[in-house]
């Protein structure tokens, strides 16, 4: 059986700038994190506390959260080029799903920044207490492992934290239930009936 080209020259170019833009981050971030690789660079960032956060703890979080989106482009990506590449056993033509690489690009590119966006928002929605994560409280995040751990998991399940934070505005922002009213009614229910 012939193997037929399903992308062209210029999507074989853009998926291989994904894969290497993606293990480039995924490097980087496994060297950041569990090697002394980028001592100097952590040590002077831990040093320039300008903006009056906890410099360790924030990078810690952004870059596990990286680490863990990258993971799932890298997972999406071989398995949208299995599925294009791999003969199904038993059937005489190649399978007709395509990474369309035009349309997903930005979103490979994309996706490690939003996780480490995103596991920094977690720790906000932690700390304030609009996100309880039962066995996590502040002091948790002291802990390097539960840094990169939580990292990790909101870069990694994107997807999921965007759907609890959509649902946290939807408690905090819900609209009142008002009966059918005219405004002028509102104003004077505001005013105390005058």
């Amino acid at each position: 059986m012939e193997l037929k080209q399903k992308h062209s020259t210029f999507d074989i170019i853009l998926i291989a700038l994904a894969i290497i833009f993606n293990l480039s981050i995924m490097i980087i971030s496994l060297l950041w994190l569990f090697t002394d690789s980028f001592l100097f660079l952590k040590q002077t960032l831990s040093e320039k506390n300008f903006m009056g956060v906890n410099e360790k703890i924030s990078y810690s979080l952004f870059i596990s959260g990286l680490l863990g989106a990258t993971f799932y482009c890298l997972r999406s990506m071989y398995q949208r080029l299995g599925e294009a590449y791999t003969p199904i056993s038993g059937d005489s033509q190649a399978p007709t799903i395509v990474l369309n690489i035009r349309v997903w690009f930005f979103w490979y590119v994309y996706r490690p920044i939003q996780g480490g966006v995103l596991a920094l928002i977690l720790l906000t929605l932690v700390n304030s207490k609009l996100l309880n994560l039962k066995s996590l409280d502040e002091n948790s995040f002291t802990s390097l492992y539960t840094q990169i751990g939580i990292g990790f998991l909101a870069g990694l399940g994107s997807h999921e934290l965007i759907h609890k934070i959509e649902e946290i505005i939807k408690v905090l922002f819900a609209k009142s239930k008002t009966t059918g009213s005219n405004s002028a009614d509102k104003v004077k229910d505001n005013r105390g009936n005058q």
